[in-house]
């Protein structure tokens, strides 16, 4: 004897259906705010330029890293440093990454790495 797993359904499903659909459709309405930070020339998300002066080190452990004169831990995406090596006084310039792999301080995706002199 073969026996049927279907049930009837329960009061009020339907309902709860409808309201669901309801709320999936309202999912797709576009964001309503204020402009993105940055301007009209910049994509949407973008963060603020930012410099930063400090020295690399060996903290780093998926991205390279640098500790600012500010005592900040720093990292940075994409991994070339320019020819610069740990112990190198360095001034990065780029954006802070929104979403980051390197696991560890704020991190900074480099737009250009320069090697400071003695003199900074």
């Amino acid at each position: 004897m073969i026996r049927s797993l279907r049930r009837a359904a329960a009061p009020g499903a339907a309902a709860l259906a409808a309201a669901m659909a309801l709320a999936a459709a309202g999912c797709n309405r576009p964001e309503v705010g204020p402009p993105p930070a940055g301007g009209d020339d910049e994509p949407p998300g973008a963060t603020a330029p930012v410099e930063v002066v400090g020295t690399l080190t060996d903290e780093g452990v998926e991205c390279p890293a640098m500790r600012g004169d500010d005592g900040e831990l720093y990292t940075l995406t994409p991994r070339d440093t320019g020819g610069a090596e740990v112990g190198d006084r360095v001034r990065v310039t780029g954006r802070f990454a929104e979403v980051s792999f390197c696991m560890q301080g704020s991190t900074i995706e480099v737009e250009s790495i320069e090697v400071l002199d003695d003199d900074g």
